[in-house]
This record gives structure tokens, sequence and C-alpha cells, in this order.
């Protein structure tokens, strides 16, 4: 259904994505300077024009509906937008400000935090930065999120993105004592008779191990005692000689120097696409956005330590 585009129509999307913020009719009200009776008409008019209720109401609370949600996800992307054309048409549009959100894996938020955070906010102070840390597969505009960060190989296609890190090399690690144990598997098939602890990805699947074999990729379906949704848990895990687990070498190397934890299967490891941040084609005008891709992108250039990805 096509809706006709009018001021009350407008009107009435504004004051649902301020009510959506707030989660309140009466600081909404507040907000936008008019009486929380002009909110509740407002209100119902637009969802008289949608067919479906937007908020469900308490005499405490103001929860969105499932078609609240929807709008939301939509509408947000779509005020930044417009407030950005407002800025820019004042003289504003260049200047970096206002809140940022990022969905990133947990595994990459000591990175963060060690390459970019501190000097990012002595440049842009008027920034806030608001990091998720989720290792589910989201999508980041119906969520809510400026961008996100991901494995290269795991952005999708309509996404632009922007290459952090170089390729990642995957090793298989573990304990000097459980290698005493179990002796050391020679090629990737020998790991079916080892502990693995393997990566909960999403909600119905775990991070397949892969590897190189005589030039092809081959994935083993190992099997072990533990299952977590955590890679710092996984790494604790392993350290504690629960079992093998497969991550990326940057981030196993302090613990291989220490002496902690052992590689494996060295010759078969996957090469895999490298850190990269992403956005939406249509939000690349958004200044605190642009800000903090240019300076992302220049930060990752320098060489990768290990101290980089731990806290």
């Amino acid at each position: 259904m096509n809706l006709p585009i009018n001021k009350t129509y407008l009107d009435g999307l504004v004051t649902f994505t301020t009510v959506a913020e707030q989660r309140s009719f009466r600081a909404a009200a507040k907000i936008l300077g008019v009486t929380p009776s002009a909110i509740s008409q407002a209100i119902r008019a637009l969802e008289l024009r949608v067919g479906a209720p937007l908020f469900f109401r308490t005499t405490r609370n103001v929860n969105l509906s499932e078609a609240g949600e929807h709008l939301l996800a939509h509408m947000r992307p779509a005020m930044e937008l417009l407030t950005a054309g407002l800025n820019a048409a004042t003289g504003l549009g260049s200047k970096a400000s206002g809140r940022l959100r990022i969905n990133v894996p947990r595994s990459a938020l000591p990175l963060l935090s060690n390459r970019l955070l501190p000097d990012f906010f002595l440049l842009y102070p008027e920034v806030e930065l608001e990091l998720i840390a989720d290792d589910d597969l989201v999508n980041i505009v119906e969520h809510g999120f400026d961008a996100g960060i991901r494995l290269g190989e795991l952005v999708q296609q309509d996404m632009v993105a922007v290459r952090l890190t170089p390729p990642l090399r995957f090793v298989v690690v573990g304990t000097p004592t459980l290698f005493a144990q179990h002796g050391r598997p020679v090629e990737p098939q020998d790991l079916l008779r080892y502990p693995c602890i393997r990566l909960r990805q999403t909600a119905h699947r775990t991070r397949p191990w892969e590897f190189v074999v005589q030039g092809q990729r081959m994935e083993v379906d190992v099997n072990g005692p533990l299952i977590v949704n955590d890679v710092g848990m996984c790494v604790s895990a392993a350290l504690r000689g629960t079992g093998l687990f497969q991550m990326p070498l940057p981030q196993a190397m302090r613990h291989v120097e220490s002496g902690e934890l052992v590689t494996v299967l060295d010759n078969f490891g996957m090469e895999t696409a490298g850190l990269s941040l992403y956005y939406p084609g249509h939000s690349q005008c958004l200044p605190k956005l642009r800000a903090f891709v240019d300076f992302a992108r220049d930060r990752m250039r320098r060489a990768f330590e290990a101290a980089d990805y731990f806290p």
C-alpha cells in the first residue's frame, strides 16, 4: 500500500520516531512542544494509515509492536539522512557529531580498543561511539546500526566494505599436556579423534573448521565436550586443556610465544579475508560515519602486533 506524502503524514512519522526513542508519550510531547493529547492523536492517525498498532501502552510502559519495530528500523536511517541534509544546507554538514552505533564480533573489541578508540575520541570529541558486541550475523539496517565489523567473506554484497586488517590465517591450538596425552594430529581428518572446542556462530550453526588440503578447501566436522558462543571463553577453555581450538594466528600468538599453547597442522592452515568495516551505501554522507571510516582505514595501515588483539 502506497501512503500519500503530505505534511500530516510526515508530522506523524516524526511524532512516532520521537515516541519510539523516548518510550514515552509525555516525554515526546515535551520535546516536540505539544500536548500529550496531540501526540496520542497523531499516533492514532498514523496507526489508521498503517492498519496496525504501533505501540503497546500500559500505565507504566510504552513498547513497540512488531509493526512499530519495522517502521522504526526504516525511520532511523531516513531521519539521519534528513538531518544530514539539513546540516549541510546550514553549513554544518561537515561536522562529525552524534551517536555512532557499530555492531562488532566480541573478538574484535580488544583490537578496536587498542588500535582506534583513544585517539579517535581526541579528534572527534562530539561523536559518541556505541559498540554492540554480537557474534550473530544481524541485519545492521533493521537493527538500527550505522555500521558493522565482520570477516570480509561474511559481509553482504549490497554493503560498502572497507578492509581493516590483512587476511587472517587460522591455526589449531592446544596445550602441550593435551598433545602429550593424545599425540599430535598429522592431517585435518585426525582431528575427529581429538576433543575440540566449537564456536557457536549463529543460533543454528557452529563455525566450521576449515583447511586447505592439496590446494582444495576442506571442512572437518569436529566433535568435543564444549560449544560456546564467545571466543574469549573458547580460548580460556583451550588454555585449561579442555580441547583443541581453531582461531586466527594473531590472537593465538601471545599464548604460543609463552608456551601455553602449541599450534598443529600449520601446513593446512586456511587463510580468510580479514576484518572489514561495512555500512549501507546511503550512509556514507553522514559525517560521523565518514570520520570513523577514514580514521579506521588510516590507523589500520601499520603492521599489527599480538598486543593489538588483547585487552
